[in-house]
Formats: C-alpha cells, sequence, structure tokens
C-alpha cells in the first residue's frame, strides 16, 4: 500500500533537488558565474542517492568522461540540466500515483 506521508516527503524533496538546481542554472545563464564546488557537490550527491540519475549519469561517462575539475563550466551545467530534467520526470511520477 502506499504511504501518502512518505510520498509526501518524497514529493517535497524531488522539488527541492530540482529548485537547488535550476537556482545554479539560472544564476549562471544570469551572471556567467558558478559555484563549482556547490554544484559539483549537488552533482555527485544525487548520482549516489537517485537509481535514474546513477544510471544515465554511467550510461553518459562510458561515452564521454572529464573530471570535473577540467570540465568547463558548461559541462558542468549541462549536467545540472540533465538531473533537473531527470528529477521532473520523476516527480510527475510521483504526483501521478498519489
Amino acid at each position: 500500500m502506499n504511504d501518502p506521508i512518505k510520498t509526501a516527503y518524497d514529493i517535497s524533496s524531488i522539488k527541492k533537488d530540482i529548485s537547488e538546481r535550476q537556482e545554479m542554472i539560472n544564476d549562471y545563464l544570469n551572471t556567467r558565474r558558478l559555484d563549482r564546488d556547490k554544484a559539483i557537490s549537488k552533482i555527485q550527491e544525487l548520482r549516489l542517492t537517485d537509481k535514474k540519475v546513477a544510471t544515465v549519469t554511467a550510461v553518459k561517462q562510458l561515452q564521454f568522461s572529464v573530471p570535473f575539475d577540467q570540465a568547463p563550466d558548461e559541462n558542468i551545467v549541462a549536467e545540472l540540466k540533465m538531473q533537473v530534467d531527470i528529477l521532473s520526470a520523476e516527480l510527475a511520477e510521483k504526483i501521478s500515483k498519489q
């Protein structure tokens, strides 16, 4: 059976993750400045905690991979955007199951 409290927590958590990443993306688009350490930390955190993100990331890394310390800001922002897309799909799925 579906636990409504857990579902509400999951939805809230996904929304928070999306918001944090979207804020970093918007800041970069508006100022061309990126808090690289914060962005990299958020990317790595989600890679460890979200199975869908981990799977997509693993596939992409097989094709092309650059260490974060060598990646241009645009690549980091692209990774954040990818995570927002995955999280948005997860959010839509959770909401539809309510």
